[in-house]
């Protein structure tokens, strides 16, 4: 099976940055500042505005896909979007992301980041490239934070609303089995390096 190289990789942030005591001041969250930093490893995330979404993050960084990875037209082989929205029945979102971002691919894809997420989503790429395409898109975009910022009380067990919004991606193209492992190299350069979180809280952490 044919690896695929990563010719560029690229990320999106929100300006907005929230941190742990943001979270429990202003969306009541019954927990100290201090639990949530040990029981997610997280000190401060990045919350999406009123105008960023899903698409317009996940086609910021096809645009920065694009320059780095001097791409001369807009015609890509295959573009593959993983995002929890793909849950939801938002079906498309690969195909309106290549639209925003001015592509034309050949193969859009939507993948429910609960199926594995940008692991999968390499691993498809790879099957595809295998199959005689030559390159590949792949772009990871989430808001998870959007119950908090419309005001919905924060549940217990919904950890991915308080980890923050983002998007990143990757472009592959068709190596000749010489080149570096895709899926090792992707998860070496993007993974985001979590404590498991603990769902239980300490009794003396609370409030």
């Amino acid at each position: 099976m044919a690896q695929g190289r990563i010719m560029a990789v690229a990320t999106y942030l929100p300006e907005r940055v929230v941190t742990n005591q943001e979270l429990v001041a202003s969306y009541g969250l019954p927990y100290s500042a201090d639990w949530l930093q040990q029981a997610t490893g997280v000190l401060e995330r990045r919350f999406a505005g009123d105008a960023e979404t899903t698409l317009s993050m996940a086609a910021a960084v096809l645009r920065q896909l694009i320059e780095a990875g001097r791409l001369p037209d807009p015609f890509i082989d295959v573009l593959i979007m993983t995002s929890h929205d793909c849950a939801r029945a938002d079906t498309g979102g690969a195909a309106f992301a290549a639209c925003m971002a001015g592509l034309s691919p050949a193969v859009a894809l939507d993948l429910w980041s609960a199926e594995g997420g940008l692991a999968a989503a390499i691993d498809v790429a790879n099957r595809h490239l295998d199959r005689g395409y030559r390159r590949a898109l792949i772009v990871a975009s989430e808001v998870r934070s959007w119950p908090l910022r419309a005001g919905q009380p924060w549940a217990g067990d919904d950890l991915a609303s308080i980890l923050g919004d983002g998007a990143t991606g990757v472009l592959l193209e068709r190596g000749d089995g010489l080149g570096a492992d895709a899926p090792a190299r992707g998860a070496e350069l993007l993974s985001a390096r979590v404590a498991t979180p603990v769902l239980a809280a300490p009794h003396e952490s609370r409030g």
